[in-house]
């Protein structure tokens, strides 16, 4: 009679975390899959039923035109393209020119300057939300224009922080061979160094178009007019309009999670890269 074979330990410990990454990815993901598949039920398809009903019997684009029918749906696109790309491309750029001295340049207290900025990251934004808005108002007169939700985000913590790390895993013999040609320290981190990090470029860029288009809180403080909100500010006025359509707010939420989705895929691999090369640095 043969004796049983047992299971190698390492494929039993893959397989229960297999099982349980894959009941994360359900419950993570599943949601998104109603709320995709709901934007396109009509009214004969149930929204909440037993069993539920998730792909619909009939399928419609009328939700999404009754959404661009009554709101101005383009234009908040419109805004929030200008203030994504718009802090994207200034926080990547200036967190970089903060990093870099950080990194590879010494001057006396720059380990001090690098941690008080790090302290700063754990104040909750809500606490400085009022002096903030107070500086905007009354001050720089910023309210309800679209300069009030880009300025404030022009170098973030984090950027600053990850760009220092990709910054410091360059080699600074590539910095000296640039020295000794007679380059200026600009010219160094604009040819020689930016050029090694564009992974963690990519990744700083990422992040911060993820935050921006989903910001919420301080464009619903500074933007009043229709002809200045964002989409996720606009949103709102979906739960006025579709109180009691779900159907519509789901067509909304799709509208605007599609893009974020077609960046991030578009940049993940440079993401990866970039987050790796931060944590190396």
């Amino acid at each position: 009679m043969r004796g049983t074979r047992r299971l190698p330990r390492h494929f039993i410990e893959n397989a229960f975390w297999y099982v349980v990454l894959s009941l994360v990815a359900v419950i993570t993901v599943f949601p998104f899959i109603w709320v995709f598949f709901t934007s396109f039920k009509g009214l004969n398809d149930p929204i909440f039923s037993v069993p539920p009903q998730l792909i619909p019997r009939d399928p419609t684009l009328e939700n999404y035109l009754r959404v661009w029918r009554l709101l101005p749906v383009g234009r908040f696109y419109l805004n929030s393209i200008l203030v994504t790309f718009g802090v994207m491309v200034l926080n990547t750029l200036f967190a970089s020119l903060a990093a870099y001295p950080l990194a590879k340049m010494q001057f006396w207290g720059r380990d001090t300057i690098f941690y008080l900025l790090l302290a700063t990251y754990i104040v909750p934004p809500v606490l400085t939300s009022i002096p903030s808005f107070i500086l905007a108002v009354k001050v720089f007169h910023y309210y309800d224009r679209l300069q009030s939700v880009i300025f404030p985000y022009l170098a973030g913590v984090l950027s600053i922080f990850l760009m220092r790390q990709a910054f410091k895993g360059v080699p600074d013999d590539l910095l000296d061979a640039g020295r000794m040609d007679g380059a200026s320290e600009f010219r160094i981190w604009w040819d020689i160094v930016l050029p090694v990090v564009r992974p963690s470029l990519a990744t700083v860029a990422i992040i911060t178009f993820v935050e921006q288009w989903n910001n919420f809180f301080w464009p619903s403080l500074m933007l009043h007019t229709r002809e200045n909100m964002t989409l996720q500010v606009g949103l709102v006025a979906l739960q006025g309009a579709f109180a009691n359509d779900a159907r519509g707010i789901a067509a909304g939420v799709v509208m605007t999670v599609i893009p974020i989705i077609i960046f991030f895929s578009a940049l993940q691999q440079q993401f990866v890269r970039g987050l790796t090369g931060a944590v190396k640095g």
